[in-house]
């Protein structure tokens, strides 16, 4: 039979066949969202980070890129303790004089409970909405106790970031079990700390400082 004399005409099939088919071609804006969220997920399942510095990349990744996916490489991570422990975050609402802050713990504690429980299994992006709120609640509280109070008393934080970081190792090590229990404990000492430490600033710091809690 006859040749080409040309080399990348021979080597066409093989590259054609090779190539890999883009599953997102032709379909709607919104089933291609999803496949990329589910690609997000499939890549958490296969290699969580088990470093503080993987961590804390995957949780900047999972509030901007991957705001859809829970992060969780569990088949089933509903759970009542690490789901509704959430609430937990509204405590600090009953520690503070002024109602902006109020609403904010409340919308928190509402967020926590959505994501880790209702939509824990589920591609949604109140997972995204999530992260964020916790991230700014926790720099936000930790710069109030820094600025307001002796400046060792920060140290307290790494309690419930203690937490949060093992029940990222439990995600690397694939037990759902310690996970719910790291996450739960997430919670509590989180909610109750924040409730403290908010407490310690607004009225005791302040004890007697009318205009401070008028303003």
């Amino acid at each position: 039979g006859r040749h080409s004399s040309d080399p990348d005409s021979a080597s066409l099939p093989l590259r054609m066949a090779t190539r890999r088919p883009n599953p997102h071609n032709g379909a709607p804006a919104a089933q291609r969202a999803d496949a990329r969220a589910r690609e997000d997920l499939v890549h958490a399942q296969q290699a969580p980070p088990d470093t503080f510095q993987g961590i804390v990349i995957q949780h900047v990744r999972n509030m901007s890129l991957s705001m859809r996916t829970s992060g969780l490489p569990f088949e089933d991570s509903k759970n009542a303790w690490s789901g509704l422990s959430g609430v937990l975050y509204a405590l600090p609402a009953l520690a503070t004089p002024f109602w902006w802050e109020k609403l904010l713990w409340l919308l928190q504690a509402f967020l926590s409970v959505t994501a880790d429980y209702f939509y824990v299994n589920d591609l949604h992006v109140v997972h995204g909405i999530d992260r964020i709120f916790a991230t700014y609640n926790t720099i936000r509280i930790i710069m109030i106790v820094a600025l307001n109070l002796p400046v060792w008393t920060v140290v307290f934080a790494i309690l419930p970031l203690s937490m949060y970081y093992n029940g990222a190792l439990a995600k690397k090590s694939m037990n759902v079990k310690k996970w719910i229990m790291f996450h739960t404990l997430w919670h509590f000492t989180g909610g109750f700390l924040c409730m403290f430490f908010t407490y310690m600033v607004r009225y005791v710091y302040h004890s007697g400082d009318i205009a401070y809690v008028e303003n």
